[in-house]
């Protein structure tokens, strides 16, 4: 299981992500969906520790 809580996440002065959480259970598929430029990427390497 993954549980996010209110993720924040700033390129300088610029926010990223603001507040975001999610709750990913065992033996559920979970997606991640949205337009261009709202985040989805940048959650992503927040989560793994590859955000620049």
């Amino acid at each position: 299981m993954l549980k996010v809580d209110k993720a924040v996440l700033h390129y300088g002065a610029a926010e990223a992500l603001r507040g975001v959480s999610l709750d990913a259970k065992d033996g559920q598929i979970t997606c991640i969906l949205g337009r261009n430029g709202v985040g989805k990427t940048s959650l992503i390497r927040a989560l793994t520790g590859q955000h620049a």
